[in-house]
Parts: structure tokens; sequence; C-alpha cells
């Protein structure tokens, strides 16, 4: 679906989609960063493991409980200014986070990294569509799917070179500047975009649940589970079943970040010539659980899993992407567009909380084989509701 206040543009702007996509990396920063540093976290500050990971935990906690809520305040303000002040947001914690000595600040900071991510993560897909074309639109949502597994392979570029040397607060630090360098970026790209300081509010706050919004979040959330099994784990899968180096486990899980990557992107474009969204999304949950079998299952061989891992990758790169590209389709008017971020980052938060507790209760002494249930079951409930989906073809484009 396309609508007028967006389709009357000759021209897609792509400056503002690729300043977009790399506020959504420097967001994501703010995720990654917690896995990276905590060991150094602990030590330095002494805290105890369980409110430490309630600070892992706060950003994928406040997405689940106030997704819909954020992307209605986005609306209301306005998706640039709501970009800007997510990402000055994030870089405020960040800061506080890395200058703090006690573990109730910290905490405190997480908090505000917490806002600041999902007002920019709701913001942004908004801001891409009201700066591109209807012929675009897809391969930009495409783009944009891209933010996290780049903040991911950015991140672990991050603890590779810099960790030791910077030490846990030099990497806050780093991750308070780029969020404010990107903010600056986009205020200088933006500022002369003309476009309404507000959305217009023609949907009430509860009517964006239409059939199809809802199965394509609880899509979200199947894909979201199983994939973070998988993209949170693999280096400890790698160095568990298969005795590898944390170094060489870390490389795969960076190849398997750009694969993602690359059917991200991949995935716009087929939207963009006209493939099915359920098509997609049946074929690559079907793939990912495959993928999941052979990664796990312990009596393939060693070179088999290398490759089943990489290909899970390139399988989990379609559904994110199509999701997020639902949203210029299912928007029914501009002002929409926020709310179906917050819906669909809502649905994916809450499949980051349900993805670790499967774990916690799946995996025990017989090792990772185990979650193969979970992954495949998670695949497999995600197949079935897409089929749910309509089976028409993205709307024609200009």
């Amino acid at each position: 679906m396309t609508n007028t206040a967006t389709d009357a543009r000759q021209t897609t702007n792509w400056k503002i989609v690729f300043v977009a996509t790399l506020g959504g990396v420097a967001i994501a920063l703010q995720m990654g960063k917690a896995a990276a540093t905590l060991p150094l976290i602990r030590a330095d500050l002494g805290a105890d493991l369980s409110i430490l990971a309630t600070y892992v935990a706060l950003i994928s906690t406040f997405g689940a409980l106030f997704g819909i809520f954020v992307g209605s305040v986005t609306r209301a303000i306005g998706a640039k200014q709501s970009a800007l002040i997510g990402l000055m947001l994030a870089a405020a914690g960040s800061l506080i986070g890395g200058t703090t000595t006690g573990i109730n600040i910290l905490l405190a900071s997480r908090l505000i990294e917490a806002v600041g991510f999902s007002v920019t993560v709701t913001a942004m897909p908004a801001l891409i569509q009201a700066a591109t074309t209807s012929k675009d639109r897809l391969l930009a949502m495409g783009i944009w799917t891209t933010w996290l597994p780049a903040g991911v392979a950015v991140t672990m570029i991050f603890s590779f070179f810099w960790l030791e040397r910077l030490g846990w607060r030099g990497i806050f630090m780093l991750t308070a500047i780029l969020p404010a360098m990107s903010a600056l970026l986009l205020w200088a790209t933006t500022r002369e975009a003309k476009g309404p300081a507000k959305l217009p509010e023609n949907t009430p706050f509860l009517g964006v649940f239409r059939t199809e919004v809802v199965l394509t979040t609880l899509v979200f959330i199947c894909f979201s589970s199983s994939n973070l099994i998988i993209m949170a784990f693999l280096p400890t899968i790698l160095v568990d079943d298969l005795n590898m180096m944390v170094s060489s486990a870390a490389a795969i899980a960076f190849v398997g970040a750009l694969a993602l990557m690359a059917t991200n992107i991949l995935t716009g474009k087929l939207l963009q010539l006209g493939f099915r969204r359920r098509h997609l999304l049946i074929v690559n949950f079907v793939g990912m659980a495959v993928a999941a079998a052979i990664l796990l299952g312990p009596s393939f061989s060693v070179w088999a899993r290398i490759a089943a891992a990489i290909a899970f990758n390139l399988f989990a790169g379609v559904p994110a992407a199509v999701v997020w590209a639902s949203i210029p389709i299912l928007a029914k008017n501009p002002g929409e567009a926020p709310l179906l971020s917050g819906v669909f980052f809502q649905g994916a938060s809450i499949g980051q909380i349900i993805g670790p507790m499967l774990v916690a209760l799946v995996v025990g002494d017989e090792g990772w084989s185990r979650a193969i249930w979970a992954v495949g079951g998670l695949a497999g409930g995600g197949a079935i509701l897409s089929w749910l989906l309509p089976g028409t073809a993205p709307p024609s484009r200009d």
C-alpha cells in the first residue's frame, strides 16, 4: 500500500536513507557493547551477575513493554525530531554510564539508552519512508534493515581491536560519540528537507492492529526468538561443540553478520521486483530450521556445521527485511509508519526475551543439540504464520 503524502516525491533522497541507516548502526552499538564489556564492568564495579543481567536486558524489556507507545510519541513530535532526540539520549546514556562508579547510576544510564534506542528505531523507518519514492521504498527499507547486524559487526571490531586497550569505559565513550555524530549528520542532511513537523494522526492508537499487522508482528516474534538463539550464542556454540578458539568463533560470527546484511539488502531488491512477502518468509524460515539442525547436530562434520552457521545468517537476513519493508506496504497514511515501527519493534523485543529463556530451558548437560527443537519450532511457527499472510505481491511501483 502506498500513500499520496510520500508518493508525491519525484526522486529518492538516498543521503537521508544512508544517514538514517548509519544512525541505526550507531544505536545498535548500545546493544552490542553490553555483552562485550560485561566481564570488565563486573570486575571494575563488583556488580552482582543478576544486576548485570538486568542491565543487558533493559533495552529489550523496554521495547517489549513500550514499543507501540514510543511509536505514538514519534508520530506526535515527528520522525526527524524523534530520531535526533533518540540518538542524543543514547549518547547521553552511554556517556553517563562510562563515567559512573556506581551500579545504580549505570542502570539508570542504561534506561536512558533504552529510551533513546526505542525512539530511534521507531523513527528511522518513518523518516526513510518520507524520503523515498514508492519505486525505491522497499529497497531502502532493505538497506535500513542492516542497522542491527552492522552494529553487531562494528561492536566485534571495537572489542577485538580496542577493548583491552581502552577498557570498558573507553568503549562507552566511543558508543557515546558515534550516536552524537550521527545526530549531527542527520540534522545537517535533513535541515532543508521539506516535510511536516508532525505526522498526521488519521489512525487511532489501536487502529493499526489489523489482522495483517498482527500476523506480521507474530512472524517477527518467531523470527527474533529463533534468530537470537543462534546469533547471540553462536561463538559459544562453536567453542563448546566444535572446540574452536574464541578468536576463530568470533571471526565466523563476524562473517555471519556480514552475510545477514547482504541478504537484508537483497530482500529489499526482491520485494521491489515484486516477489511475494509470504513466499520469501516461508522459504527462509524453512532454510533457518534446516541450517540450525545442521549447525547444532553433533553428527555433522565440523565444516558442514561452519557452513550451516553462515547459511543460517543468509536465511535469517530475509524475514527481518520483509517485516521492516512491510511498513510502507501496510501503512494507510504516513502517520501509521511510526506506529507500525513501534508495533514491530515491540514484537522483536518480545522475541529477544523469549529466545534466551528457551535456551535456559532446553539446553542442559546434553549440549546445544537440544536447541534444535527450540529453533525449529519457532521457525516452523514463523512459516505457518507467514502462510496465513495475504498472498498478493507488493503493490506496483511508480
